[in-house]
């Protein structure tokens, strides 16, 4: 069997018309010895026929289908299943550059850091035409072996908000089994507490400074909607990297990582109020102030 440099896995629902930008540039990639692990999350529309057309001409692409459970567990899933040194996330409606992995890999072994992350584009598409909105720019314009605790601090004071995001990483795959770090499943944006987890266990990263990753948002869509449990999520989130980072990074400050937490918990509670006109509500408002003055 050849060896596996890198598995790639992508949580999969409801986009037939997406997934195939997606693969194509992940089967175009200039690193071959990959594998390109795709984990159907319980589609209803074809998006788990169209990867079968991958599946049936590329020994390199797998399709794992599971029964919804949300990105967390089809993420956990592909993790489990993996077999690459490295590992790392694509969203399904999004695509990257066909040098995203070499790149980020040979960071990786110059470096010896355990984790490597990229810069990425923010694009609009409208009609198959990308209008670029925003780019990650770090500060350095060679791969930068950087220690992680500095990393997570730029995650914990909002410096790169890409940072939050697993997508843009690629990480050793001993730091997930070696450590118990999973993503939360049934939780919304959960790949934050991966992130500030992978960076708390983590010694070093490697900065790449190229943008590699291209993030796809649609014209017209909504960016959000709000529910009170999303509120309770982000607590949640919140409490699980405040315990990984006094665990394994106790130096540094959590004050304004909390305080942007607890705006968007309370922005996701008042924008249910307001989106869902709820009325009985107060017993939820006082639980989760109070959940909040305590962190």
């Amino acid at each position: 069997m050849n060896k596996i440099d890198v598995s790639i896995v992508v949580p999969l629902y409801n986009k037939e018309n997406e997934i195939r930008r997606c693969l194509n540039s992940l089967i175009e990639q200039s690193v071959s010895n990959i594998e390109i692990i795709v984990v159907d999350d319980g589609s209803k529309d074809g998006s788990a026929d169209v990867v079968r057309e991958y599946t049936d001409n590329d020994p390199r692409v797998h399709l794992i289908v599971q029964k919804n459970q949300g990105p967390g567990a089809a993420r956990n899933t592909g993790v489990k299943a993996s077999r690459g040194k490295y590992i790392g996330f694509v969203d399904c409606d999004d695509f990257v550059d066909k040098n995203m992995y070499k790149h980020m890999m040979n960071a990786l072994e110059e470096t010896g850091a355990e984790i490597a992350v990229c810069q990425e584009k923010n694009l609009y598409n409208q009609n198959g035409t990308y209008q670029m909105i925003n780019e990650t720019k770090f500060p350095f314009d060679r791969i930068k072996k950087v220690e992680s605790s500095e990393v997570l601090n730029w995650l914990l004071n909002y410096r790169f908000l890409s940072l939050n995001s697993a997508c843009f990483k690629l990480i050793r795959r001993e730091l997930f089994f070696e450590n118990d770090i999973w993503f939360p499943e049934e939780r919304f944006v959960e790949d934050i507490v991966l992130s500030a987890a992978v960076l708390s266990v983590a010694n070093n990263v490697a900065v790449v400074p190229e943008s590699l990753y291209m993030y796809v948002h649609e014209m017209g869509t909504r960016s959000t909607s709000f529910s009170i449990k999303k509120a309770y999520d982000i607590l949640q989130n919140m409490k699980d990297i405040s315990s990984y980072v006094k665990k394994y990074k106790p130096l540094l400050q959590l004050d304004n990582f909390v305080l942007g937490m607890c705006f968007s918990s309370m922005r996701q509670f008042y924008g249910a109020i307001w989106e869902n006109k709820i009325d009985d509500c107060q017993n939820d408002k006082k639980q989760l102030i109070s959940e909040w003055k305590k962190m």
